[in-house]
This record gives structure tokens, C-alpha cells and sequence, in this order.
């Protein structure tokens, strides 16, 4: 278990507020137990649960879960086992990326762990912020490698995949981008690196041309 920095990384900016709330319904035991990250418990999702009972009205708590569960709000797991936040100050401490590269590439590097399906954006080798990731399915994988930021585009679409929207995109190699599309919690892009919005926008504005791009599958 990593238990690192959450609070600063990811949520600053996005949903500062109500962060001694409960937000938990208790209505289904916790499933697997262990290992577990603090302020967490594991559970099935039942039929008829949506995202607004596990997480009330907490913003904070749904970017939580969202993020954690690596799934947009289009994709809520009905039938699946999932970690829901229930000490919100402890569950902003973690994240499942490093805290630290010992083997940064610059002074911003954005790298991917196509395993962990988790980015991480880093400053001086320093963790900023992490989120989700949706990269490419078995038939199309996100090739690793070592890569930088060619250009961006605040407004694409897709030349090869019918017109879909691309927003945010950053472009790292050839015609692979990382950008705004849906997740399912799962590797399923045609390459690309999908994020959720709120990361989107946020890799968007804060990375530069020539920014180091890692990623990494092991």
C-alpha cells in the first residue's frame, strides 16, 4: 500500500469543499478487507445504487471515488467490487502512483503507468497530481516508451475514429495524443491515453512543449 499525497496532488482545485463529511451508505458489508489503503473499505455495488448514494452530496468524495476507482460517471459498477472513501481526510493521503522519480527526465514529466491504468505529473521528480487513465485495449496497445510533448490542441476530433471529440489533447507520439474521453475503468482506447476531465484540462494547462512524456508497463 502507498499511502501518499493526495490532498495537494489531485483535488486542490477541483472540489476543496465539505471535506469532514460523511459520505457513506452503509447498506452493503465490506467485501475483501485486505490489503486496504486507509480510509477506505472495499465493497460490491448493488442493483439500483448510484454515485450520488455512496457519495451523498460530497464533491470531494465523488472525485475521490472516481479517481481511485479509475471510472468516469458514466461507468458506475453495479455488480463490482470497488473502493469507497469513508474518512475523507485519510483517503485524500493516498494515491497509487510514486511519491518520488528516482529517474526524472526534467523539471515537468508526465508519466503514464499502463499497468497501474494511473498518471502521474511531476515536478523536479516531485509528485503534483495523479489521476486515472483508460489506455489502449489488447487489440490496439499504448506503446511505452520514452516520449515529449509535440503540441496541443484545446479543441480536436479524431481523423481515424469518425469525428470523436478529443478535448485537451497533448500530443506525445506520432498519432498518439493523451486527452479527455470516457472511462470504464478498464484499457479500452484505440492507443490514445484517455483522462477524465477535470485531469484533462488540468495536464492541458500545465504542461509545456518539449515536457518529457514516460510510459511505462511494468
Amino acid at each position: 500500500m502507498m499511502v501518499l499525497c493526495l490532498s495537494s496532488c489531485s483535488l486542490s482545485g477541483y472540489a476543496a469543499e465539505s471535506t469532514n463529511a460523511s459520505p457513506l451508505a452503509t447498506a452493503a458489508p465490506a467485501v475483501s478487507l485486505s490489503p486496504l489503503p486507509d480510509g477506505f473499505i472495499k465493497r460490491v455495488i448493488k442493483k439500483g445504487e448510484s454515485l450520488s448514494q455512496i457519495c451523498t452530496t460530497d464533491s470531494t468524495v465523488r472525485v475521490i471515488f472516481m479517481k481511485v476507482n479509475r471510472i468516469d460517471e458514466r461507468h458506475f459498477p453495479t455488480g463490482k467490487e470497488v473502493l469507497i472513501p469513508v474518512d475523507v481526510n485519510k483517503a485524500m493521503l493516498y494515491t497509487p502512483v510514486p511519491s518520488m522519480l528516482t529517474d526524472s527526465r526534467g523539471e515537468r514529466e508526465i508519466r503514464v503507468f499502463i499497468d497501474l491504468q494511473y498518471f502521474g505529473a511531476y515536478e523536479g521528480g516531485k509528485l503534483l497530481f495523479w489521476g486515472p487513465v483508460s489506455s489502449g485495449k489488447k487489440q490496439k496497445p499504448t506503446p511505452p516508451g520514452k516520449f515529449f510533448v509535440n503540441y496541443k490542441e484545446r479543441f480536436r476530433r479524431s481523423i481515424k475514429y469518425e469525428n470523436a471529440p478529443m478535448p485537451f489533447s497533448i500530443n506525445y507520439n506520432k498519432g498518439f495524443f493523451i486527452h479527455q474521453q470516457s472511462l470504464p475503468g478498464r484499457p479500452a482506447s484505440h492507443g490514445c491515453i484517455r483522462l477524465l476531465k477535470m485531469d484533462a484540462e488540468r495536464l492541458f494547462f500545465w504542461s509545456q512543449r518539449n515536457d518529457p512524456v514516460t510510459v511505462v508497463n511494468n
